[in-house]
């Protein structure tokens, strides 16, 4: 049946075909083909100027805000962890009748490098990071050869390198080691599992929208090629690449102490990721005083639905850098000039990074100032007060592991946005014109007058 929303007093009739009104008159239509020409224009001066999808977020104003962070080589934090495994056991044939524990341990994440990475052909600032990971945990498995069962610990070794970009810290790259034994109280070891785990983003997977708001929402949508090697034991990992696109949805709920309760992150961004079905996926909590979060839960962390739990109980921070940046405006219209305010050790040279873009720079007595343009790139995250974010580095040594950069985030203002919607509108308006004559003509068909 095909429904259709009637105005009050209107007669209807049935004919082959569809419905008839018997009482509308010319002035019915009049009032409907203006109103339909505004909703195609308001729909036709919605449509971005670039081709390329986007994602889309919504920002609500804030007092709060927290701002892009620097990481140096041998900032240190360690967590203590928790591995719900069950679903090794639960799901495994191989395993029927074994029984395991919460695994419980520690992490340490470190800052192994700042360095430049190569993102579709451009070479930009990027951090590596170096995540191990012990656990144990009580278990009941069998003996391979004979079957029989004995109590002992499950012995869980993770080991994790991850690229992140340093203009926003989103993810690039992920390659997760994963290496899981049992040990019969030194009657026997079996081995479980031993395999590698690899994730490559692209465009790069921006978990941090900065500067980050108490009810900010973003989503990206990034596609993710996977490759296992090794073997997964009770889980049957894929022998082919995956490749997949995949949209993570995002939301800060708000701010405040985190399960971990650490000392100086009374003030934390709660960010909830979620899949297009709602599912929870992970659950973080940032601190701005130590760069990092200070907890966070994961449904996933390996093998298919291990989850894990990170609780912050350290924070070892290297030699902070004495590089800073500043923007004059911070906040600029599309393709508007900036004027840019480096501060360092005095004599020394450096590169500033807009996106891709690369500006050499000396410290002369420890400033140096440069004029670029904010250019009009959109990000892949744009809310409804701004074009775009994008952090800018300055960075010294750059041609070693060990750069020692500055940043701060350059948002494109809103306002700029209307004004390329409605230069966008002006131009589309003959079609809209032209759609709006035959809508116009497609409706007297549906109508008697």
């Amino acid at each position: 049946m095909d429904l259709r929303v009637i105005p009050i007093g209107m007669k209807i009739a049935k004919r082959a075909g569809g419905l008839i009104c018997l009482t509308c008159r010319g002035h019915y239509v009049a009032r409907v083909l203006p109103s339909l020409t505004i909703v195609l224009l308001l729909a036709m001066s919605s449509i971005p100027t670039t081709l390329e999808s986007t994602s889309i977020r919504a920002t609500e104003a804030s007092s709060q805000e927290a701002n892009i962070v620097t990481w140096n080589v041998g900032d240190l934090w360690q967590y203590d962890i928790e591995l719900d495994a069950v679903v090794l056991v639960e799901d495994s044939p191989d395993l029927a009748g074994s029984s395991l524990d919460i695994i419980t341990g520690d992490a340490t994440m470190e800052v192994a490098s700042v360095t430049t990475y190569n993102i579709s052909g451009q070479w930009v600032p990027a951090y590596r990071l170096e995540i191990d990971a012990d656990g144990r945990g009580d278990g009941r498995f069998p003996e391979p050869n004979t079957g029989i069962f004995a109590s002992g610990e499950l012995i869980v070794d993770y080991h994790e390198t991850r690229w992140v970009r340093a203009s926003d810290l989103a993810v690039i790259h992920r390659v997760q080691s994963i290496d899981l034994d049992f040990d019969a109280f030194g009657i026997w070891m079996t081995g479980i599992a031993d395999f590698d785990h690899t994730h490559e983003y692209a465009p790069p997977l921006e978990t941090h929208d900065f500067p980050m708001r108490v009810n900010e929402t973003w989503n990206t949508a990034s596609t993710r090629t996977q490759v296992w090697s090794g073997s997964g034991g009770p889980v049957a990992l894929p022998t082919e690449p995956e490749i997949a696109e995949e949209t993570i949805l995002y939301n800060i709920t708000e701010v405040g102490e985190s399960p971990a309760a650490y000392a100086g992150c009374e003030e934390s961004y709660h960010t909830w990721w979620n899949n297009t079905n709602g599912d929870l996926l992970e659950d973080h909590w940032w601190c701005p005083s130590v760069g990092n979060d200070v907890y966070w839960w994961t449904d996933d962390i390996a093998l298919e639905g291990v989850d894990a739990k990170f609780w912050l109980t350290s924070f070892t921070p290297a030699s902070p850098s004495d590089v800073t940046v500043q923007i004059e405006p911070q906040t600029a219209a599309l393709n508007q000039m900036l004027n840019i305010t480096i501060t360092g050790p005095d004599g020394e040279d450096g590169t500033l990074w807009h996106h891709e873009n690369m500006y050499n720079f000396t410290l002369v007595d420890g400033v140096a100032t440069l004029q670029i343009p904010a250019n009009n790139r959109m990000d892949d995250t744009p809310t409804s007060i701004d074009w775009g974010t994008h952090g800018i580095l300055a960075c010294l040594d750059t041609e070693g592991i060990a750069m020692i950069c500055g940043a701060a985030t350059l948002t494109l203002e809103g306002s700029a946005i209307g004004g390329l919607l409605r230069q966008d509108a002006l131009s589309r308006a003959p079609l809209v014109l032209d759609v709006g004559h035959e809508t116009a003509l497609r409706l007297g068909l549906s109508f008697r007058f």
